[in-house]
């Protein structure tokens, strides 16, 4: 009996559980750098946290038998590395030393907006209507949380910073799709560690301090930015962009300041208000409209002999 055909939206469960997953580990990211940097230099904590998380991903290259990357996806791999860990992260860690949390992740959530545009001025993908109105539309409920979070003593350097590391993260996964492709656990391995080294080379540059976390907020802290924002958010993420488009995938960061505000509220004490929880909803319906509503756009490959 023949097989039947695949129908458009074959796989497309297991895109928006990992979609979903994304969202609620990443939203944690800015909450654990924040608590991090409270004790530990910038620079010296995200080269630690993912020198480990490569470490992590080299030791799977092992257990699964994944080769290593050459030719073009190695350079791929170390770009992708060099955006996405040390021009991204650097700025980040600096600028969550005084940008609140809740903050950051509205900031970053511009990404999406960002990765758009950056795709297109790559030519690898066309700025539809329907993609432009739903990031607008989580502009819009992006704007409640800004209301609400944005404080008038946050210094505008440490601003600057986080808006810079979201242009970092957002031409990360452009190069993604630019490169070469490399198995996802390899090109982690490969771009965390030499982007964790780059990062322990700065730290070094400008004397950061290196020293081990005291406080037990600081190790947990650090063991989740390892564990989950590391090697679970950017195994997850790359093994989403080899089956959606980037603008689609970037939209996960779109969904994280929800995330973030929850576990800001119950780790940091800041308080949810309705302007948030409106501010939510509008986010949630843009994220629907630019990135769910053309389900049979960003469809699973299909490899010759599967």
């Amino acid at each position: 009996m023949a097989d039947e055909p695949r129908r458009p939206n074959d796989g497309q469960g297991l895109n928006v559980a990992v979609f979903v997953a994304i969202a609620l580990i990443g939203g944690g990211n800015a909450v654990g750098v924040a608590i991090a940097v409270q004790e530990l230099d910038p620079l010296w904590a995200a080269g630690t946290r993912f020198l480990a998380a490569g470490a992590i991903f080299a030791v799977l290259m092992a257990i699964l038998r994944v080769p290593i990357p050459s030719g073009g996806a190695l350079i791929g791999a170390l770009i992708y590395g060099a955006f996405a860990f040390v021009g991204a992260f650097a700025l980040l860690f600096w600028g969550l030393i005084e940008t609140p949390p809740g903050t950051a992740q509205i900031i970053i959530a511009l990404v999406p907006l960002l990765t758009l545009i950056l795709a297109a001025a790559h030519r690898l993908e066309r700025l539809t209507l329907r993609a432009i109105g739903g990031s607008l539309i989580a502009l819009a409920g992006l704007a409640f949380l800004v209301g609400d979070r944005v404080s008038a003593d946050v210094p505008l350097p440490s601003l600057l910073a986080v808006v810079g590391g979201a242009v970092f993260l957002a031409e990360s996964g452009v190069v993604v799709k630019l490169t070469p492709r490399a198995h996802p656990v390899a090109s982690n391995a490969v771009g965390m560690l030499g982007g964790g080294a780059a990062l322990l080379v700065l730290s070094l540059l400008v004397g950061d301090a290196w020293v081990a976390p005291t406080e037990t907020d600081t190790w947990a802290a650090m063991v989740f930015l390892v564990l989950g924002g590391s090697v679970a958010v950017f195994g997850l993420y790359l093994f989403l962009l080899g089956r959606w488009a980037a603008s689609a995938t970037s939209y996960t960061l779109l969904l994280m300041p929800i995330a973030t505000v929850v576990y800001s509220a119950l780790l940091l004490d800041e308080p949810l208000t309705p302007t948030l929880l409106l501010g939510g909803a509008v986010i949630i319906a843009g994220v629907w409209i630019g990135a769910f509503a053309r389900t049979t756009l960003p469809r699973p490959a299909v490899e010759a002999g599967t």
